[in-house]
């Protein structure tokens, strides 16, 4: 079942020497092409011998091959049947060679390890947030702080919330225009139970002759609200404290898998709760350069194997992931400016990571080829020709470069 949407139904109404089934069937593979694995084109398992490969092969060539349809009117699907021909061909040629297929097939393994990776690093928002909701409710017991302006410029005070009031207030009253008396009976109440049930002293008033007022303890509305927030303060620390422990433990058993991606990403939730704990912070900091190393590896290995495939839009993806695991290395920034110029990408982008390249090793004839480029490819002549000028000191034997620079020259 295709998926809706995945082309124009009106492409389907073009008048061609097709029937209908026939087109739907072109228009259905043609744009799923690049979604589809070798074997998902060829139509055949994984574990395919040889034999299963080639006559699936040889039945699929005989409905889009173009000789076919030789003198037809074909339109818009002529192109297309001949991409598809050719993608069959491709896979069939991969998956009949056991050199070939072995290749591939790592290639599908490293695909779907850093797909999880990918997955496993946008969990991590999620657990953020989990974790958040944990602390929450673990001081979800104690009373939230209602911060209710008293009248007459009164000072602020902080009472559990919700909380009955003595007496009902006016159906029309705004939050914050408590009058004055109750304002100053929910204070002391509030102190009576932060006292244990002892009364504060009365304001303006002397105190009670049974109780000197020297041995009387000295309390405030203004102690009261400091003393909830206190209590309110220490128990939402001891739960992020609680948290930010249970994720470190996860990222320390992680490690002890040998799985430093997830101790990492477990690190980075324990940060989010204890942002300043040192011990944290080195832990993360080492399971991320192995982490780093994993990715760089892996995405390396997957980019290599898109550009042996002339796949540069997509090796263009994976160097800039490279990138983003091994910052300080010029090699992947070459790369990846590289591949979008082959991709037909964003030249600003490229032009960016040429640059990088070269800022970390400025004395690399291949890299100023890059970026030469990169330059030309943008119609800046000019900046390409400086380029290549520098190239060839560097490496004044390669002929590449010399060639070019004749080239350039003659057209600035």
């Amino acid at each position: 079942m295709v998926e809706e949407g995945i082309y124009d139904p009106a492409e389907l109404d073009e008048d061609v020497e097709l029937d209908p089934g026939q087109r739907k069937r072109v228009l259905d593979l043609f744009y799923r092409l690049d979604a589809l694995t070798h074997y998902e084109v060829l139509g055949v398992a994984t574990e395919s011998d040889k034999k299963a490969i080639k006559r699936s092969y040889f039945e699929l060539a005989a409905s889009f091959h173009p000789d076919k349809f030789f003198r037809k009117r074909l339109g818009n699907f002529k192109l297309k049947m001949e991409t598809i021909f050719g993608r069959l061909t491709q896979a069939h040629d991969v998956l009949t060679q056991k050199s070939t297929r072995s290749e591939y097939d790592q290639y599908l393994s490293d695909q779907a390890h850093t797909r999880g990776i990918e997955s496993m690093l946008k969990d991590v928002l999620s657990e953020m947030a989990a974790a958040e909701r944990a602390v929450k409710q673990a001081v979800a017991d104690v009373p939230p702080l209602d911060l209710a302006p008293t009248a007459a410029g009164a000072p602020l005070s902080l009472s559990p919330s919700p909380s009955p009031s003595p007496s009902p207030s006016p159906p029309n009253v705004a939050r914050g225009s408590i009058p004055a008396a109750e304002a100053r009976t929910r204070r002391d109440v509030l102190a009576r139970r932060l006292l244990g049930g002892r009364a504060p002293p009365a304001r303006g008033g002397s105190p009670s002759p049974a109780k000197p007022a020297a041995k009387m303890p000295h309390a405030s509305s203004s102690d009261a609200v400091d003393a909830l927030r206190r209590r309110y303060e220490e128990r939402v620390a001891t739960a992020r404290r609680f948290q930010s422990k249970k994720y470190a433990d996860q990222a320390a058993t992680a490690l002890a898998q040998n799985d430093p991606i997830a101790a990492s990403n477990a690190y980075k939730v324990a940060l989010t709760l204890a942002p300043d704990d040192p011990e944290i912070i080195a832990a993360h900091d080492r399971a991320q350069l192995a982490a780093n190393g994993i990715l760089g590896e892996t995405y390396t290995r997957q980019a290599g194997y898109e550009e042996k495939s002339d796949n540069f839009s997509e090796a263009a993806k994976s160097w800039k992931r490279v990138v983003q695991a091994r910052p300080t290395e010029a090699l992947p920034h070459e790369r990846a400016a590289n591949a979008i110029v082959r991709a037909g990408g964003d030249l600003h982008e490229a032009a960016r990571l040429g640059l990088v390249a070269c800022s970390i090793e400025p004395t690399n004839a291949k890299y100023r080829l890059t970026l030469a480029n990169v330059y030309l490819a943008a119609g800046l002549n000019l900046n390409a020709k400086r380029e290549l000028e520098v190239a060839a000191q560097l490496s004044p034997q390669d002929d590449t470069i010399i060639a070019l620079l004749k080239r350039v020259s003659k057209a600035t």
